[in-house]
């Protein structure tokens, strides 16, 4: 943001305002492309900042319970903004622009903007396109490049779900990573060819309230998916899809700690690429919670709408399926001190294995590739057999 917004915050038609929150983070939670995501007591739900190099931060988050957003701006040399009172600006994203009532605030050693009760919609718009411009009287006085904010929004809705679930689940410290959040009335995940017929693995807790799944991928139009067997304890769920030939990977039963592996699925489709995500990180545990040895511990990055996906060796082989996340933000109010990073769960293939024969359905094991490969090479295959799976 340039200097001369200062100045020119100065001009600005003011009027009686309400005081302006406190603008702080309670709780830090973890950095996501520079940005600082945390939780704040005075705002009531977690929020996301970023500062710049001209010491300018922007804020963005949630009010509390509400279906709302925020977002503020502060600087340490604005000393012209009056807190409490109002200032009239226009904002320029590359989806349109917005005209809206800024309140001055003021923290321990700066000044700012704050715009509250907007929709969640137009927050997200303004981190789709990565920048806005913030416009006074047909002239722009501030151009802000928000790289990063992308990742940072889905960051802070995952805090946020976590907000909410804390305050009903207080001192559980792990969940399922979850379908993605409903939209219109639909969940969805991931999942994965298993058999030449056609045949889609994935969670039992992505299609449990299902009456229509469809499975999709990229670039293809979805198909009708029938739902052939469950097993809510291991949660898992095979599905028919009647695609033929689909690409199956083989199925690893040899995953071994510290090893690189990928998960590559569907998260928060409604904001994230919907062309798939691909992570990459490492086997950390032989077991899960509880040394629960049906799993594996994860540091490969897992958001909603990763459940039922696969966890890919360097070989191109899956090692397990993506299953849950430790909630850190439980843990941080359960008072077990410092806030866990990256701490994830997959099934391991042998459970999955087990399920898979049960039900009649015939599986590859081995490696699929004779030498390792590297990261590209593994995102191309693994997104050649992996799906989108929605539920109605």
């Amino acid at each position: 943001m340039r200097s001369a917004i200062a100045a020119a915050l100065g001009l600005l038609v003011a009027g009686a305002a309400q005081a302006g929150p406190v603008l702080s983070v309670d709780k830090s939670i973890e950095k996501v492309a520079g940005w600082s995501i945390g939780v704040s007591k005075a705002l009531n739900g977690c929020l996301a900042a970023a500062t710049y190099q001209d010491e300018t931060t922007v804020w963005m988050g949630f009010d509390g319970d509400k279906d709302e957003a925020f977002l503020a701006f502060t600087n340490p040399r604005w000393k012209s903004i009056e807190p409490d009172r109002v200032y009239h600006l226009a904002m320029m994203t590359g989806r349109g622009r917005w005209k809206g009532r800024f309140t001055g605030v003021e923290r321990t050693n700066e000044r700012g903007l704050y715009a509250s009760g907007l929709k969640k919609g137009f927050v997200l718009d303004i981190a789709r396109a990565g920048g806005v411009d913030v416009i006074f009287e047909q002239k722009s006085i501030a151009r802000l490049s928000l790289s990063g904010s992308s990742d940072a929004i889905s960051a802070m809705i995952d805090c946020q779900k976590a907000v909410v679930e804390a305050k009903s689940t207080a001192g559980k410290e792990g969940g399922k990573a979850e379908a993605a959040p409903k939209k219109d009335g639909v969940t969805s995940g991931t999942g994965f060819f298993v058999s030449d017929a056609g045949h889609v693995l994935t969670n039992h807790h992505v299609i449990g309230n299902c009456t229509e799944i469809s499975v999709a991928k990229f670039g293809v139009p979805s198909v009708r998916a029938r739902l052939v067997a469950t097993d809510a304890q291991n949660d898992l769920a095979v599905l028919s899809t009647g695609i033929e030939k689909p690409v199956v990977p083989a199925m690893s039963l040899r995953p071994r700690i510290g090893e690189s592996v990928y998960a590559y699925g569907f998260p928060l489709p409604s904001l994230l690429a919907a062309s798939g995500n691909f992570t990459v990180g490492n086997i950390t545990a032989s077991a899960g919670l509880g040394d629960d040895t049906r799993m594996l511990q994860i540091s490969t990055p897992v958001q909603p709408g990763n459940s039922g996906g696969p966890l890919v060796d360097q070989y191109g082989a899956v090692v397990g399926v993506i299953q849950s996340k430790l909630n850190a933000l439980n843990v941080a109010l359960a008072g077990k001190g410092d806030i866990p990073q990256n701490v994830n769960f997959a099934i391991k293939t042998m459970i999955a294995l087990n399920f898979l024969d049960a039900n009649g359905i015939p599986t590859t094991v081995g490696i699929k590739s004779p030498t390792p490969l590297d990261a590209a090479s593994v995102a191309e295959q693994a997104k050649l057999f992996t799906v989108h799976v929605t539920c109605r």
